[in-house]
């Protein structure tokens, strides 16, 4: 290195510390554990979370009976300090979650102190509010559904599968999912995302185990790829979150290219300590020089009795904003 260039590139290495320490600035003030943060706020995702975690025990094969009972307590504490009467989707998702939770226990004639709390709770939300629950499963008694052959019927029809068939996806398949996600877009054509894949059941419950968000179908995951990129893709501090763009981008698509090719998935998260981290790579194999984004099982959906969690969307108009001022609530999807 030139002599001449030593305080350009000191000038560059510094932005990297200004940078992240905005960063972590700004998720401190904002995020969700936050006491600047709003308390409305905190508790619309709060519930919303606690609730999938409920409609995830739900959807798996064999759920325990009774599960959940100290987080179901919490999600009704939350409801109705948030208003039991409210119709916002957090307060709609838990009722739904609920009801599905309640009804299958006295389907299976079971009686417990938990179950009496619930119906109590449902009866005070259908004396504040009429509208009906939107959280609980979504039930394919005859197996997965085709995909419809409209390009919207292969957004509308994908779902997290938890109920997989025991053996993993041939491997031509596996690589005709990837070929076919490899339309991705990507910035300025970089092309860094990296796609590890495993289907050994022992490898496949180690990572999942070190991801620690599958505990309740780890052993029937039949094939997992580890979504990464390549931080040599990327250069300076104003570069410093690209990579997880590129790779969710990525991923979403390998999940519609999965979905296209017939087969089912669902993603785990990745909310990881950097020694977490450490481990899975070193578990799987993967350079020291990548980053990981996020696992997603694959495999073949059970042919039966196959459910998944209902996990219902947000009204348009929450998530779409008109830069022209146009509120979004003026117009109607098609």
């Amino acid at each position: 290195m030139k002599l001449s260039n030593i305080p350009a590139q000191i000038g560059k290495l510094s932005l990297f510390i200004t940078e992240y320490a905005q960063d972590m600035a700004l998720y401190a003030r904002y995020c969700g554990i936050s006491p600047m943060q709003k308390g409305r706020k905190k508790a619309f995702y709060k519930i919303m979370i606690e609730t999938h975690a409920i409609e995830k025990g739900l959807s798996l094969a064999n759920p325990r009976h009774l599960f959940g009972r100290e987080k179901i307590n919490h999600i009704m504490r939350m409801v109705r300090s948030y208003g039991i009467g409210s119709d916002e989707i957090p307060v709609t998702m838990a009722v739904g979650a609920l009801e599905t939770y309640l009804q299958r226990h006295r389907d299976l004639g079971l009686a417990d102190p938990l179950l009496d709390a619930i119906e109590a709770f449902l009866a005070e939300r259908k004396a504040a509010s009429a509208a009906g629950g939107t959280g609980g499963l979504r039930f394919f008694p005859e197996g997965k559904p085709a995909v419809a052959p409209e390009p919207a019927g292969l957004l509308l029809n994908r779902f997290s599968c938890r109920m997989f068939e025991k053996a993993p996806l041939d491997r031509g398949k596996i690589a005709d999912i990837v070929h076919l996600a490899q339309t991705a877009p990507s910035q300025c054509n970089r092309q860094a995302t990296r796609l590890h894949y495993y289907d050994d059941p022992a490898k496949v419950r180690e990572l999942l185990a070190l991801q620690g968000g599958s505990a309740g179908f780890l052993d029937d995951v039949p094939g997992l790829f580890v979504v990464a990129f390549d931080l040599a893709a990327w250069g300076g501090a104003q570069q410093r979150n690209q990579g997880y763009v590129d790779g969710s981008l990525f991923a979403m698509t390998l999940m519609l290219a999965a979905q296209a090719h017939g087969a089912v998935t669902c993603p785990l998260n990745l909310a990881i300590r950097h020694s977490t981290e450490r481990r899975i790579k070193a578990a799987g194999g993967i350079p020291g020089d990548q980053r990981l984004v996020m696992m997603i099982a694959i495999g073949t959906a059970q042919a039966h009795d196959l459910k998944a969690a209902a996990s219902p969307r947000r009204e348009t108009s929450e998530v779409l904003d008109f830069a022209s001022g146009h509120a979004a609530a003026d117009v109607v999807p098609a």
